[in-house]
């Protein structure tokens, strides 16, 4: 193999890798906001499933301003928290946006209504709905520019 030959090899590998860099980039954003989405969404299953097994009320709370979510048992003291990955915000949608979103998940299993919105600072966005029947909590990509 000539010096030639070799630059040429060089060349063709440096294009390629910067023609596929950015993408990955966007890749580990997304996946980055998808995890904190699903995460959320255990988080109050999690809560709701203890608070039917154990007969007792379960609190999930996010501070958007400092990105903390934890779930806590009023009760008995349980606590579990944990911080969403940097540059992930999230909200009820609500103008002004509460200081502290609450979630308060009782024994019956039956759950307020809700939609919290997850979002990154390149504007994408997973909503997490809980279903007051089911009392699941879905998690769906959303379009840009649709709340």
């Amino acid at each position: 193999m000539t010096l030639l030959e070799l630059v040429i090899v060089l060349a063709i590998i440096s294009l390629a890798v910067s023609l596929v860099a950015p993408r990955f980039g966007n890749w580990s954003d997304e996946w980055t906001l998808r995890a904190a989405a699903d995460r959320v969404a255990q988080t109050v299953r999690y809560a709701r499933t203890r608070a039917l097994f154990e007969h007792s009320y379960y609190v999930v709370e996010i501070e958007p301003k400092t990105h903390w979510v934890r779930v806590f048992n009023p009760n008995s003291g349980f606590l579990r928290e944990f911080a969403l990955p940097r540059g992930v915000m999230i909200d009820d949608g609500e103008n002004p946006p509460p200081a502290v979103l609450r979630l308060l998940l009782p024994p019956s299993g039956v759950v307020e209504e809700r939609n919290l919105w997850v979002t990154d600072h390149r504007g994408s966005k997973y909503r997490i709905h809980v279903n007051f029947m089911l009392g699941a909590p879905v998690v769906e990509g959303v379009k840009q520019g649709s709340r």
